[in-house]
């Protein structure tokens, strides 16, 4: 966990706990868009170096966009990848309307518990159906709440790099439904 910075503290820059480079923040606006009925990454890849995490250390991953439900009603699901899938999230077909549009949003949170390959993770966030007025429950104007977490430590070793990215499949490309990704942030939080 990181340390709090006292009055008149000398501020010294370095690689350990609570020195001024431990955390930061990575930003880019690559697009991308899922068509596919497999896990395919939504958001852009980040990677957490080799013996960087420690116990308590934490990570955030946000990302954001819009997309179509198709003509024809797919399931959406959605994987937090931590080197491999940490958790999963899936969302019914009847969940919007079919060719409705959406804007989404997920937040992925990210924390060693052991400072040597246990990991805990979080998934949050939300989608929206655009264009109309928000009536939750109703398909046409649906705001769907998505919140997941693991029940089990998830193992990814801190002596190898991780790579941290959210991924997206539908139920299937009938009906051609596509989510589309504009922003990635990630940071290291603590």
């Amino acid at each position: 966990m990181g340390t709090l910075i006292q009055p008149g503290q000398l501020l010294v820059g370095g690689q350990g706990e609570g020195e001024l480079n431990q955390y930061y923040a990575m930003a880019d606006g690559n697009a991308s868009t899922v068509t596919q009925s497999a896990y395919t990454n939504l958001s852009t890849q980040y990677t957490i170096p080799a013996g960087e995490a420690y116990a308590g250390a934490a990570y955030e991953l946000s990302c954001g966009g819009i997309g179509t439900w198709g003509s024809t009603a797919q399931t959406l699901a959605f994987q937090m990848l931590a080197g491999s899938s940490v958790l999963t999230l899936a969302i019914s077909s009847a969940a919007l309307a079919t060719s409705a549009g959406f804007y989404w949003r997920v937040l992925l949170e990210l924390e060693c518990a052991d400072g040597v390959s246990g990991w805990w993770g979080t998934l949050s966030g939300s989608v929206v159906a655009s264009g109309a007025v928000l009536n939750p429950g109703t398909a046409s104007s649906n705001a769907i709440a998505l919140a997941a977490a693991n029940s089990t430590v998830h193992t990814a070793s801190v002596s190898s790099a991780i790579a941290v990215a959210l991924q997206a499949k539908w139920g299937a490309t009938t009906g051609a439904p596509t989510i589309s990704n504009y922003r990635t942030t990630f940071k290291k939080v603590a």
